[in-house]
């Protein structure tokens, strides 16, 4: 699949829940956004090759 995490893009071998992925890639669920091919995705969704899925780390504070 590709992966955009922390803006830098690579491709990535992953099939399994988006949960699964951010444990593998040690991101915390509250510290980001998951789109999976454009949409935002919850964590249960699973990904397969065929996916792009981009990370977006959320900016927290004021």
């Amino acid at each position: 699949m590709e992966l955009v995490f922390d803006n830098q893009k690579m491709d990535k071998e992953f099939v399994g829940p988006i949960s699964s992925l951010l444990r593998e890639l040690k991101v915390m669920r509250e510290e980001v956004v998951v789109k999976v091919n454009g949409k935002l995705a919850p964590e249960t969704l699973k990904v397969g090759k065929n996916d792009s899925v981009e990370i977006i780390k959320v900016v927290f504070g004021g």
